[in-house]
């Protein structure tokens, strides 16, 4: 018997700045990796994207909880994400660690670039599949987030080539075009992606909408993603190369937030509504229907199962 039944759409609380930071870091890191290989970057470039993965990871840990148990998390990766991402940035840090310090020509070298490099790709892929695969909130149930999240990680590993530059001292002009070309691409992205989201069938997924417009998140959405995040730093790359220092800062904090604001902005509806398939635009009924309602699928539920 349904002694209750809350059917009003309610923002996730349980990932917020720990989850966020760890996508950010994981990510930026990987991006710089990878950029670290295509662009033959100074192995130091490749010492500070380790790095930063790792960093990342220890926050991960602390998210995860008690971490003498997070070794467990490694024996699913068929079914889960989760896993998978483990052994990914375990292998990228194991074998990026060797490639970058062997740093010499050869069949070993190559090939530890080879499985570090895919490794790196996998870490900027997974976070979106992980977050993408949760039904039960439409705003990061699509096949867009993915894809958002690959090309955020790569603009934050130019944001980190950027920042870096003075101090390990390379030519900017190359990364500069690049950096503007990704700014591009992500900002067409991120439109695109909430215009879907906003026209959606789904409710919760326009709620999720909302809430970037809104007051609660808007200012961390609009003003930290969008101006300062890359409004800014295309501005700087096209016309004031001389401040991409704080071009690269901008990136990454604008990158940092982006990853809070898709946490934050996650609106989940009822599990037993996902289950049985339910139309998600009947939300707006009143909680006596939706009681009826969900007294008769628990009633249909038992009755198939006797």
């Amino acid at each position: 018997m349904v002694q209750k039944f809350n059917a009003e759409l309610s923002s996730q609380r349980e990932w917020s700045w720990l989850l966020a930071i760890w996508l950010f870091m994981g990510g930026s890191g990987s991006g710089l990796f990878l950029l670290y290989l295509l662009l033959d970057l100074p192995r130091d470039f490749g010492l500070l994207a380790l790095a930063t993965v790792l960093l990342g990871g220890t926050v991960l840990l602390a998210e995860l909880g008690n971490p003498l148990r997070v070794w467990r998390t490694i024996f699913r990766p068929s079914t889960s994400w989760l896993s998978r991402g483990v052994l990914f940035v375990s292998l990228f840090l194991f074998t990026g660690t060797l490639s970058v310090l062997i740093n010499t020509d050869g069949a070993m070298a190559t090939g530890l670039e080879w499985i570090a490099g895919l490794c790196a790709l996998m870490i900027t892929l997974y976070p979106g599949f992980f977050l993408s695969a949760n039904r039960a909130v439409p705003f990061w149930n699509t096949p867009l987030l993915p894809v958002l999240f690959f090309g955020y990680t790569l603009l934050g590993g130019s944001g980190l080539v950027l920042l870096f530059s003075p101090l390990l001292k390379i030519e900017l002009p190359q990364i500069m075009t690049l950096v503007a070309f990704f700014v591009v691409v992500n900002l067409i992205l991120i439109l695109a992606y909430l215009l879907f989201m906003g026209r959606s069938e789904d409710a919760p997924a326009r709620e999720s909408v909302r809430l970037l417009n809104g007051s609660s998140l808007g200012w961390a959405f609009w003003v930290g993603v969008i101006a300062l995040g890359m409004i800014f730093p295309l501005i700087v790359v096209v016309s004031l190369q001389a401040a991409a220092t704080a071009a690269g800062a901008a990136i990454l904090l604008g990158g940092l937030l982006f990853r809070f604001c898709v946490l934050k902005a996650g609106v989940f509806v009822p599990p037993a509504l996902i289950i049985e398939g339910q139309d998600f635009s009947k939300l707006n009924r009143n909680t006596a229907d939706l009681e009826r309602e969900y007294s008769g699928l628990a009633a249909g539920g038992t009755g198939s199962r006797a």
